[in-house]
């Protein structure tokens, strides 16, 4: 755990001095963005990696990971129908979503999806599902792209009230977890520290939109708004997190890769957002509005 809680530091560091120095150079955007795209980057080969090792399946081709980088750009950079991509983006990654629930169930079968389309299985599974962190940061006020980086806060907010279920669900889960959530796909994840860590997703939510995001006035983000809709983003992170252990039990492998201490690799670090990145979109986009006049 000492090692996980020093990485985790250690990331969040690196986060604030990219989008500080970014800032500096009023770059800001430019640098998250490219931040995140390397370790989306990364995380789809490690999955390509993990697929190798599934029985059944070929090792996915790196035209993949091409696509995955074309898709991040061109949402980064293309700002006409973005309105019209968001939709595409959010239709596709809830009926993939569901996809990746009903691994859940079955955890020891290969998706007949991944078998057959390895690389496009991949491609969907970590650029696709991750894309909408992009949309969001080309946000502002949940209308189209203007050129001040508020999408960055939201991207943040984002990151934040996922990443801290883990946290919480780590301070909890490991002196009070009594009763297991998937004992077959992720034996020390805990239904008390479940519940933890979504409590304490809520808190630290508000903290940041208390401290970071207040005196920047921007929409909704009262402490008690942003931890009301911090919730189902909690909620989520966790068969999210519990969709990637499924692929490496698969696989026979404990982690995505070894490039963090006590984290693994590319791949566990961003799995809880795969779900909650596009949940994250929808809210930003078609809860706005209600949360401003609330």
């Amino acid at each position: 755990m000492k090692d996980r809680a020093l990485s985790t530091l250690g990331l969040w560091v690196v986060v604030g001095l990219v989008i500080w120095v970014g800032g500096f150079f009023s770059v800001a955007e430019q640098a998250a963005f490219g931040l995140l795209a390397l370790l989306v980057g990364a995380a789809q080969y490690e999955f390509h990696q993990l697929a190798a090792r599934i029985p059944g399946v070929r090792k996915p081709s790196p035209s993949g990971i091409v696509a995955g980088f074309i898709l991040l750009f061109a949402l980064f950079f293309l700002a006409n129908e973005r309105a019209r991509a968001n939709a595409l983006l959010i239709v596709g990654a809830l009926l993939f979503g569901l996809h990746l629930l009903t691994l859940l169930r079955r955890p020891t079968e290969v998706p007949a999806l991944l078998r057959r389309f390895p690389t496009l299985y991949g491609f969907i599974y970590i650029p696709f599902m991750l894309a909408p962190l992009v949309a969001i940061a080309r946000m502002e006020d949940g209308q189209l792209l203007t050129r001040q980086p508020i999408g960055l806060y939201y991207v943040i907010w984002v990151v934040v009230a996922t990443k801290f279920t883990d946290v919480g669900g780590l301070l909890i889960g490991v002196p009070f977890g009594k009763h297991k959530v998937a004992p077959t796909i992720s034996p020390a994840k805990s239904w008390e520290g479940s519940v933890g860590g979504i409590i304490i997703s809520a808190a630290a939510s508000a903290l940041f939109a208390w401290i970071c995001v207040g005196p920047l006035q921007l929409p909704f983000m009262t402490p008690g708004k942003a931890a009301l809709m911090a919730l189902p983003l909690a909620v989520l992170s966790i068969p999210s997190d519990l969709a990637e252990s499924v692929f490496k039990r698969l696989a026979g492998a404990k982690d995505s890769g070894a490039t963090i201490p006590g984290i693994g690799g590319a791949l566990d670090l961003l799995d809880s957002l795969v779900l909650t990145s596009p949940t994250a979109l929808i809210l930003l986009s078609y809860c706005l509005d209600w949360a401003k006049r609330a």
